[in-house]
């Protein structure tokens, strides 16, 4: 019997396509619940007044030999220092919010005082062949306090949604594919056969969700280059982008998998 699983999960799959709109909007909530976590990950804890705070910034001078990969892995590695607020990537030519005179990284500290702890820590790595340290006005739009409340929100209630509608959509393909459900009952078909295409259909659907999810991030890079906040956030998605596009099916395969599996295990898929 377990040689028919390919079959029945195919023919499962084929029954679902009968309702496009139901699929497309579990995608489309599986990918807002990425972008909302995202958003509440990035989003500063204690965001300050436009204009009037000064920001240190350290220029790290990166080594020729390092490569692209090696520079990512720095750089999520900085970002998890004590003091270190957002670590991004400059071009030698750059001129913001410093001149950039060779590959390096744009360290921006939560306040000047930590500098020379950041600083020591820096000049100790052997990747690193040089620090500069920079000073000037807060130059970003104020985040409102209420941001990280407003995201968090946003991240409860599209996770609700998505599991919701996978409920849904699996419950509907479950009721097209009732007979074929009631005929492998009475053949003896084990549960994990009778749930093995619902299963596959929710981690299908996640994974496009996921797929959604990085082609929103490669839009933020894009378009929010020239906004203050958003331009020392996503400007490092080209060198992180393997991460989150691993991260984003993943996550979004599960959020698939978890929909259909509560839906699976209810009695609409029994009965």
């Amino acid at each position: 019997m377990r040689y028919g699983t390919p079959f029945l999960v195919a023919d499962a799959l084929r029954r679902s396509t009968r309702r496009p709109l139901g699929l497309l909007l579990w995608s489309l909530a599986v990918a807002a619940v990425l972008v909302s976590g995202t958003a509440l990950f990035f989003i500063p804890i204690v965001p300050g007044a436009a204009g009037t705070t000064a920001v240190g910034y350290l220029v790290v001078q990166l080594s020729h030999s390092l490569s692209e990969a090696a520079i990512a892995r720095l750089g999520s590695e900085l970002w998890t220092w004590s003091g270190v607020e957002a670590v991004t990537f400059r071009f030698p030519g750059e001129s913001d919010p410093v001149p950039i005179a060779q590959r390096s990284l744009l360290v921006r500290l939560h306040a000047p005082e930590v500098r020379s702890a950041v600083e020591s820590r820096l000049r100790a790595l052997t990747e690193v062949v040089g620090v500069q340290y920079y000073q000037r006005l807060s130059e970003r739009a104020r985040i409102p306090p209420a941001s990280r409340v407003g995201a968090l929100v946003a991240l409860v209630a599209t996770l609700s949604l998505a599991v919701w509608l996978g409920h849904r959509v699996t419950t509907q393909v479950a009721t097209a594919w009732g007979r074929e459900l009631a005929l492998l009952r009475s053949c003896g078909a084990s549960p994990v056969m009778l749930r093995a295409p619902f299963l596959v259909l929710g981690a299908l659907i996640g994974a496009a969700g996921g797929g959604l999810y990085v082609a929103i991030m490669w839009g933020l890079w894009t378009w929010g280059r020239s906004l203050p906040y958003l331009r020392d956030v996503v400007p490092s998605f080209p060198h992180v982008w393997g991460g989150q596009v691993v991260w984003g099916a993943l996550i979004g395969a599960g959020l698939g998998v978890v929909g259909s599996l509560i839906a699976a295990l209810g009695p609409s898929t029994h009965s």
